[in-house]
């Protein structure tokens, strides 16, 4: 909160380390960890109008906005006339708002701890705050509001301070490209901005879900902005140290208290995302083992497709091994994916797989994929003497593109690797099992690094993220061995 003028105040405010320990405000002198404390100083004594915490489960988290939104309150109420000072109409309510996952969550954890602060604080009883169902009423027209993961609901309310509590797990729809969480904070400045210029403060608190999430997303523009504020603490690095019993084991370049031993060995990952803030690149990543994907890489394999999107002239596979190519088609937001597969024989108990084609295909700005170019990339392959056993595509707007290649004498087939697991499961099984070779493509390790399972019954991107090459080379690959196997045809020729 920008500082004016002494005689704006009624009562000086407390600095915050004085307000945090003191009896008589909070007297938590002896229950406030000391890097809680610390940091609380750091955002209200710099100069800051937003903060993100990217702690880890367990570290205190939403006690901490308790504390900072308590803060707020005492330095307005100290003001004679906090709406004259900040320069809003006399009557309008100045608001505390805090935001969660659902109405429930925003109710009972962040602000069921600002309640706590606060009937237990002799500063605060002076006031005699009014509480409603959602609501804490305090003298001089200011108020603190449970909010829910509308974006919609601060609308409306003279936002002066703002938690977006649990920030990276609001939800992400529309196959990740709507961001709840973006949009409630858009929401929020836009309030905070426009009624308070810099005098606001956001606070954003989470542990993280995957490499760019929302939360995510701010802590590296801190790196840049200024007037952003990032702290990111494993749960061990804000307890006090007492709590451990100091021994310790390495896990990743960090020094993890060994009270934490069965977390790390029952699911590493998870437990370096949970307590160790440190995101995963995928909030339940597909691939635990991202290895893999580079294991697969073979140097020797050509790429026939260059950076321009241009088709080698020499490309032409040998041996008779029949060819599978699956297109999962974008038109103007998502890119178009192409891949081609097949397996060979190693005398083992399952085939080898070999990627020979990949390519993403991105739409230009304001324009579109032409689907003609996927065909044409498809019929030179054939007239090159390609031995192609199947074409296959999604269902997205392909009723034209597989007319046309089953004109052309092709073998067409609808293949949706969306509808169930089958086809990741088995690029994985071929991946895993050391049995599959491809050359190195960057957007497809990229893209499969990426893919996460979705309540273990769908794989999908992260938000921000793409999985367009990744569907065609799951498509191809699983279309490939489902054939050696001879096994049941899925999804329907046309």
């Amino acid at each position: 909160m920008a500082e004016r003028e002494d005689d704006a105040f009624e009562e000086q405010p407390a600095g915050v380390r004085e307000f945090i320990a003191s009896q008589e405000y909070l007297g938590l002198a002896d229950e406030a960890y000391p890097v809680i404390v610390n940091v609380l100083e750091e955002i209200f004594e710099g100069d800051y109008n937003e903060a993100a915490l990217c702690w880890g489960i367990g570290a205190g988290k939403s006690y901490t906005a308790s504390l900072a939104v308590a803060y707020q309150l005492h330095r307005v109420l100290c003001l004679e006339d906090p709406q004259a000072y900040y320069g809003i109409g006399g009557g309008s309510a100045i608001s505390f708002l805090n935001m969660s996952t659902n109405g429930e969550q925003a109710r009972r954890v962040v602000f069921g701890e600002i309640m706590s602060r606060i009937r237990r604080s002799p500063w605060f009883e002076r006031y005699e705050p009014t509480l409603l169902q959602r609501e804490l009423r305090f003298p001089k027209d200011v108020v603190v509001l449970c909010g829910n993961s509308a974006e919609t609901y601060p609308l409306g309310y003279n936002v002066l301070g703002a938690v977006i509590d649990e920030a990276s797990w609001l939800l992400e729809s529309d196959g990740g490209r709507r961001d709840s969480a973006e949009e409630i904070y858009n929401a929020l400045q836009r309030r905070i901005r426009s009624r308070f210029l810099d005098a606001g403060l956001l606070l954003m608190i989470s542990s993280p879900r995957h490499r760019g999430d929302f939360l995510e997303r701010k802590m590296e523009e801190a790196a840049w902005n200024e007037r952003v504020y990032a702290s990111r603490k494993a749960t061990w690095e804000v307890k006090p140290a007492g709590s451990y019993c100091g021994e310790t084991f390495d896990c990743e370049g960090m020094s993890v208290p060994v009270e934490y031993r069965a977390e790390f060995r029952r699911n590493q990952l998870r437990a370096m995302r949970d307590l160790g803030a440190r995101p995963a690149e995928a909030f339940e990543p597909f691939f635990p083992d991202a290895e893999v994907l580079e294991r697969a890489v073979d140097e020797t394999l050509p790429r026939p497709i260059d950076e321009h999107g241009v088709l080698d002239a020499g490309f032409r596979p040998t041996g008779r091994c029949g060819r599978y190519i699956h297109v999962d088609l974008g038109l103007k937001r998502d890119a178009c994916g192409i891949a081609m597969a097949h397996c060979a024989d190693d005398g083992g108990d399952g085939p080898v797989v070999v990627v020979e084609l990949m390519h993403r295909i991105v739409p230009p700005e304001g324009g579109e994929v032409q689907f003609a170019q996927v065909r044409e990339l498809i019929l030179t392959l054939a007239r090159r003497g390609v031995p192609i056993a199947q074409v296959s595509y999604d269902g997205y707007q392909s009723a034209d593109s597989r007319q046309i290649l089953r004109r052309h004498g092709l073998t067409v087939k609808l293949v949706s690797v969306d509808r169930d697991l089958e086809a990741y499961e088995t690029l994985k099984e071929v991946l895993t099992q050391g049995r599959l070779r491809w050359y190195r493509y960057e957007p497809v390790l990229l893209e499969c690094k990426g893919l996460e399972l979705v309540e273990g019954r769908k794989v999908d991107h992260r938000q921000g993220g793409s999985k367009d090459v990744a569907d065609a080379v799951a498509g191809a690959v699983s279309e490939a061995v489902l054939a050696w196997r001879g096994g049941e045809m899925r999804g329907m020729i046309v």
